[in-house]
């Protein structure tokens, strides 16, 4: 893929579908995302997922607490509870995912997924977890996760719902956008 397509094929900038063509190709080829349809599903999450190849890393800052609270509701009960983690992502990504918050193209999170995809891959990611900052590794860690996770066969079928599902979960967080993506991808591929 060139840059050009992916740019035409996401809306991205080109300096972004020149950082991440390449490792897109490469990491499609390494995981066997092959078909018209699975390419473009995965194109278009790591689009969705990565703001159109701008932000590797998940944004744990916020200020307030009452959203935190609202937000996590698995980890805070009150906003009172949340307060410590207010505009400190640090602390916020030990106490959500153990210190190994979202990176990569499709948000690698928890430390048990950074060592089974250290154990694929042979990237030493849990010892240096901004390794999935790098184009090479961000593109390389989101082909795996789809791949494990059944996701190319949910492409391959065209269920759309069950790929946002497989990467974002029950919540379905910007499946619109999601499916809006994988149809410019569709007209490119």
């Amino acid at each position: 893929m060139t840059p050009e397509q992916l740019q035409q094929a996401t809306g991205c900038r080109i300096i972004s579908a020149a950082k991440y063509s390449q490792a897109l190709t490469d990491a499609m080829a390494k995981y066997g995302i092959k078909s018209r349809f699975a390419q473009a599903a995965f194109i278009a999450n790591c689009a969705h997922e990565s703001g159109l190849f701008t932000a590797v890393t998940e944004n744990l800052f916020y200020t307030s607490a009452d959203r935190l609270a609202a937000l996590y509701k698995r980890a805070f009960k009150s906003a009172a509870e949340a307060q410590p983690y207010a505009k400190n992502p640090a602390a916020l990504a030990k106490k959500l995912y153990d210190g190994y918050q979202g990176r990569g193209l499709i948000q690698l999170t928890w430390k048990a997924n950074y060592e089974a995809y250290q154990a694929a891959s042979g990237v030493p990611v849990v010892s240096n977890p901004d390794l999935l900052l790098e184009a090479k590794h961000a593109a390389d860690s989101a082909a795996w996760f789809f791949a494990k996770h059944g996701l190319i066969a949910a492409a391959d079928r065209q269920d759309w719902d069950a790929v946002t599902r497989g990467i974002n979960g029950p919540a379905m967080l910007g499946n619109a956008d999601r499916k809006a993506l994988i149809a410019r991808c569709l007209k490119v591929l």
